[in-house]
C-alpha cells in the first residue's frame, strides 16, 4: 500500500516519466550520431549549390568534434525542464530569437500533428494529476521543447543559423520522428498511476 501511495505521488510519478523522458531522447541521440554522416553526405550530393554541399561536409566535421558538448548540454536542458510539469517560470527562456523560434516551430509542428491524441491525454492527466491546466506544447516531452533545447544547444555552440537549418531536418527525422514509443509508454503509466484524461473523469463521476 505505502509503494502505491508513492506512484500515485505527482512528483514521484512526474520525476520517473523525466527520467524516461531523458533516456530515451539519448537513445534516440545516438541514433542521430549514427545517421549523421551517411544523411549529410546524401544532402551533399543532392544538392547543386557548391556552397551548400561545403556546409554538408563541414557539418560532418563539427558535429563529430562537438557530439559530447552537444548531448552533455542537450541533456542538460531536458533536465531544466523538469520544473515545467508544476509551473510555468522557465517559459519565457525557452526562446531562441524570432527566426529561430519559427524554426522550433516548424520543427514541430508535424510531429505534434503526428501524436496529437496521445500528448493531450498526457496533458490532461498531467493536469489531475498536478491540478494546474498544462497547454500541450508547454509540455517538457512535447516536440515543441525537445526541438527547443536541441536548438538552443546548437546555438551555445555558435552553429550559424543555416548550419542549424540543416542539421535540425535531421533531428527531425531521427529524434522528434522516434517519440511515438515514448509517449504511448508513458500515458500508459500515468494511467496505471490513477491519473484521469477528462472524459475518463467524467465517466468515474458519472456525468
Amino acid at each position: 500500500m505505502q509503494q502505491q501511495d508513492q506512484l500515485r505521488d505527482p512528483r514521484d510519478v512526474l520525476g520517473k516519466v523525466h527520467r524516461v523522458l531523458t533516456g530515451e531522447l539519448l537513445r534516440l541521440m545516438d541514433g542521430f550520431y549514427n545517421n549523421i554522416e551517411e544523411s549529410l553526405f546524401e544532402l551533399a550530393y543532392q544538392s547543386e549549390d557548391d556552397s551548400q554541399r561545403r556546409r554538408c561536409f563541414d557539418l560532418m566535421r563539427e558535429l563529430r568534434f562537438r557530439r559530447a558538448g552537444l548531448i552533455k548540454h542537450f541533456a542538460r536542458s531536458i533536465e531544466k525542464y523538469k520544473s515545467l510539469w508544476f509551473n510555468d517560470d522557465l517559459l519565457p527562456e525557452l526562446k531562441a530569437g524570432q527566426e529561430l523560434d519559427d524554426l522550433v516551430m516548424r520543427m514541430a509542428d508535424k510531429t505534434s500533428a503526428h501524436f496529437e491524441g496521445v500528448l493531450q491525454q498526457i496533458a490532461e492527466r498531467v493536469g489531475h494529476a498536478t491540478q494546474r491546466q498544462l497547454a500541450v506544447a508547454n509540455m517538457p516531452i512535447a516536440p515543441k521543447s525537445v526541438a527547443m533545447a536541441f536548438v538552443i544547444c546548437c546555438r551555445s555552440l555558435r552553429m550559424d543559423t543555416a548550419s542549424i537549418e540543416i542539421v535540425q531536418q535531421l533531428f527531425s527525422r531521427f529524434v522528434l520522428d522516434g517519440l511515438g514509443a515514448m509517449y504511448g509508454s508513458i500515458n500508459h503509466d500515468l494511467r496505471e498511476s490513477g491519473y484521469l484524461t477528462l472524459e475518463e473523469t467524467r465517466m468515474v463521476s458519472g456525468t
